[in-house]
C-alpha cells in the first residue's frame, strides 16, 4: 500500500511540476539549452552530451529519473546556432517524453561579446499507466483512473543569452502556451508560466584557477520563488569542484572532469533539506558529454560560456 500511496502521491505532484517548469538538474549549466534556446552555439563548437537523474532514489517509490539528451552548435560562420533536446521523465505512474528543436541568432560585438536571441518549438507526450495504482485496490475505484491514457501537446518559448569572456546573463521562457496539462488551449498565460534567469561570472582567483560564481532564479505566479545558487573552482580548464543551494530543497556537491580528447565526465549529489530527508537521503546525477575540437579556435572547453 506504501508504493501505491507515494506513486499517486508523486504523480499528482508531477502534474503540477510539468505545467510550471522544466525539468531541473544539478548539471543544468552544462546544458542550458533545456531552458534557454538562445545558448545554442554558445560554445562555439559543437557540445553533446547526456545527463541521467535519479532524484530522491533512496525512500520513495515511484520517484522521478530523467534522462537528458543534447546537442548544439554553430552555424552560418557562427552567426547562427541550432540544437536538439531529448527528455526523458519516469515520474509515479507517468512517462513523459519531450523533444525539442532550438535556433539562435546570434550578434557579434567587439571585445567577444555575443547577443543570442533564441526559439525553441517543442512537442510533448505524457503517458499514464493507471494500472500501477489499481494494484491491491478493488476494482471499478472511481478514484483512480484505469487502463493507459496518453496525451501530446506542441509548445513554443523565447530567450535571450549574452556572454563575453568575463560573464554570462541569460532570460526565457520555455513555454509560452498554457497547454502543457491545463487543458486543451493554446492561449499564453501570466499565470502559469515559468521565466528562468541566470547569470554567472568567471573570476581568475590563481594560475590556471578560475572561481565560477552561477545563479539561476525561476519564477512562476502560480508557485513559490526558486533560486539556485553555485560556486564552482575550475583548474587547469580540466577539474571542475563545485556546490550549490536549491532553496529550500538541498545542498549539491558536484565533480567534473574533461580529458584533452574533449570528452567530459561528471558526478554530482543533492542532499536533502526539506522535510523529504525524513524519507529519502538525496538524488544523484551521472553526466557524459563531449566537446568537438575546433583548429582554428581556441575554446575553453569545460568553461559552459
Amino acid at each position: 500500500m506504501k508504493k501505491i500511496f507515494y506513486a499517486v502521491a508523486i504523480t499528482f505532484i508531477s502534474v503540477s511540476v510539468w505545467a510550471q517548469s522544466e525539468a531541473i538538474y544539478t548539471f543544468n549549466l552544462f546544458n542550458q539549452l533545456n531552458f534557454n534556446p538562445a545558448y545554442a552555439g554558445s560554445k562555439e563548437v559543437l557540445d553533446a552530451g547526456v545527463i541521467y537523474r535519479n532524484q530522491w532514489h533512496s525512500g520513495i517509490d515511484g520517484s522521478p529519473k530523467n534522462i537528458n539528451l543534447y546537442g548544439h552548435m554553430p552555424i552560418a560562420r557562427s552567426r547562427s546556432g541550432v540544437g536538439l533536446n531529448v527528455l526523458t521523465d519516469k515520474i509515479g505512474l507517468d512517462n513523459v517524453l519531450t523533444v525539442s528543436g532550438n535556433y539562435a541568432y546570434r550578434i557579434k560585438f567587439k571585445k567577444g561579446n555575443v547577443l543570442a536571441l533564441g526559439l525553441n518549438a517543442r512537442v510533448e507526450n505524457a503517458r499514464s499507466d493507471w494500472n500501477e495504482a489499481n494494484e491491491g485496490v478493488d476494482v471499478g475505484d472511481g478514484d483512480i483512473g484505469a487502463g493507459v491514457e496518453s496525451r501530446s501537446t506542441f509548445n513554443v518559448g523565447p530567450g535571450v543569452f549574452f556572454k563575453n569572456r568575463k560573464f554570462y546573463l541569460g532570460a526565457s521562457l520555455p513555454r509560452m502556451l498554457a497547454n502543457s496539462l491545463y487543458g486543451d488551449t493554446d492561449k499564453f498565460s501570466g499565470a502559469v508560466n515559468t521565466w528562468f534567469l541566470q547569470g554567472g561570472l568567471s573570476i581568475p582567483v590563481g594560475r590556471n584557477v578560475e572561481l565560477l560564481p552561477n545563479v539561476q532564479a525561476r519564477i512562476n505566479p502560480s508557485a513559490p520563488f526558486d533560486i539556485d545558487l553555485n560556486l564552482n573552482l575550475m583548474f587547469s580548464d580540466a577539474l571542475m569542484v563545485g556546490a550549490m543551494y536549491r532553496l529550500d530543497d538541498s545542498i549539491d556537491g558536484l565533480l567534473v572532469y574533461q580529458f584533452k580528447n574533449g570528452l567530459r565526465l561528471g558526478a554530482a549529489y543533492d542532499f536533502t533539506v526539506s522535510e523529504l530527508r525524513k524519507a529519502t537521503n538525496g538524488s544523484f546525477e551521472l553526466m557524459i558529454g563531449y566537446t568537438f575540437p575546433c583548429e582554428d579556435c581556441q575554446i575553453k572547453s569545460l568553461r559552459y560560456f
